[in-house]
């Protein structure tokens, strides 16, 4: 896993490489995607992963991308002037071939030099608490432009008092507060309540293990509820439209990087077809494809040369999939596990949401995946183009019923009994082969198995009750 999922500028990563930081941690991952929401954050955990370069990633980037680089854009407070330092030297060391400084203002320099350098407007500035403070009352000064205000090691800071002063010089009400601490405290928690507004919070643990029930009474079945790192949601899909619906959903969202998953090869390739003949940039991969070809087209996509993966009868879990902004689910997975491991990419952050394309025979296998993982996905509306060519269909199909209904007549009579004799091999051929109805052409759906009699007659009963 690398930094390319956070597509950053090359001026950073370049920085990156300088200090020999390669990957992500999970932490460090988290914290980058929950700063981008906007809101305030409480960054809560155990782990010695360096908090500090998820939140000065996003900083830095967004920086490194601005043409204008006058005005205090972000503080840092840190509970000590060697921790000031050293955050001053990672910014300056990732910033450096971006031309990114920061002014770094501890107890050991000169309070009217650094108010002369505070009112030349430095890009980012990074003191303890009580210095910068100080250099504020002195100055009278406000910050109009500041987009973060984020206090390092927060458990260690002992004056919250000149944490206060310097938030209310702080009137940008756009402006987001970033607590990261290692534990809690109550002097921390009545810190978060006066300076923080409606904070998220991210959190690392080991999980533990649910505890027994005491009592043999039976415990009442809790309501599916989506977890708060995971987006999923699902469409209802009419009869004959599941291309289309696909066709319109990526429409309408265009920039968006897609892995599309599907149960078998067949599927795979016809899509990968169907999508480049509409001029997308796709590539598929399954598991018959040789191994200089399945890299070759995978790093494509990760390379982001193309914008759509589509993976036929491959498991997620053999996919190293590091970010795409939706994983689509275009034949819903027969089995929970399966369901599971994609949707862990989004739980993981590799991902930004997943969907679930529904068509009437997927219902029961989406049924059962949510029971089973207590998810309950959230349902997009049709996209108004399929909806709008399915009333059509619908009113078009009424009208040739009627005018083809005479002609039909006349010819059932006389085609009954040659027609009689081959229904019942046609039928069973194509059950044999492909054990789900096909819709516009390409449904979707699983690769065939031959079964016994008795498990076919099953599956028709169950597939048209």
């Amino acid at each position: 896993m690398s930094f390319n999922q956070f597509r950053l500028s090359s001026d950073i990563l370049r920085g990156l490489k300088d200090v020999n930081v390669e990957s992500p941690s999970p932490l460090q991952k988290k914290i980058f995607k929950a700063v981008k929401s906007g809101n305030d954050l409480v960054v809560n955990t155990t782990s010695e992963d360096k908090p500090e370069l998820g939140y000065l990633l996003s900083l830095l980037n967004n920086i490194s991308k601005s043409e204008r680089r006058q005005g205090t854009r972000a503080i840092i407070l840190a509970s000590s002037s060697e921790r000031a330092k050293e955050i001053d030297e990672w910014i300056w060391a990732i910033g450096y071939h971006g031309s990114i400084e920061s002014a770094c203002y501890t107890e050991d320099g000169d309070v009217k030099e650094q108010l002369a350098s505070l009112s030349a407007g430095p890009v980012i500035v990074v003191s303890t608490p009580g210095q910068l403070a100080e250099v504020l009352q002195d100055g009278r000064m406000i910050f109009r432009e500041v987009d973060q205000l984020i206090i390092d090691q927060a458990e260690q800071v002992t004056d919250w008092s000149a944490v206060e002063v310097i938030s209310k010089r702080v009137i940008n009400s756009k402006c987001q507060r970033i607590f990261a601490a290692s534990k809690d405290s109550k002097e921390l928690r009545e810190a978060e309540k006066k300076l923080l507004s409606d904070p998220d919070l991210i959190h690392i643990e080991k999980k533990k293990a649910p505890k027994k029930p005491e009592t043999a009474e039976p415990e009442s079945k809790p309501e599916p509820a989506i977890t708060k790192d995971l987006t999923q949601y699902y469409i209802n899909v009419p009869p004959r439209s599941k291309i289309s619906t696909l066709m319109a959903h990526l429409e309408e969202n265009k920039s968006d990087t897609v892995v599309i998953f599907t149960a078998s090869r067949r599927t795979a390739d016809r899509l990968y077809k169907i999508l480049r003949k509409s001029g997308r940039r796709a590539v598929s991969i399954h598991d018959k494809v040789d191994k200089k070809t399945y890299d070759k087209r995978f790093s494509m996509f990760t390379d982001g040369n193309v914008q759509h993966l589509i993976i036929g009868q491959l498991t997620a879990k053999d996919i190293p999939l590091e970010h795409a902004t939706q994983v689509i689910n275009y034949d819903v997975p027969e089995e929970v596990e399966e369901y599971k491991l994609r949707a862990e990419l989004v739980g993981d952050g590799k991902a930004t949401r997943i969907l679930s394309l529904v068509s009437k025979q997927d219902r029961g296998d989406i049924r059962t995946i949510s029971e089973s993982l207590g998810y309950a996905p959230e349902e997009l509306p049709l996209p108004k183009s399929v909806k709008e060519s399915s009333k059509s269909d619908k009113k078009s199909g009424k009208s040739k019923g009627k005018s083809k209904s005479k002609s039909k007549d006349r010819g059932k009579k006389s085609s009954r009994k040659r027609s009689q004799k081959k229904r019942s091999s046609k039928k069973k051929e194509k059950l044999d082969g492909l054990p789900r109805p096909t819709y516009d052409g390409l449904s979707g759906g699983r690769s065939g198995k031959k079964k016994d009699k008795k498990g076919l007659v099953g599956f028709i009963k169950n597939l048209f009750s």
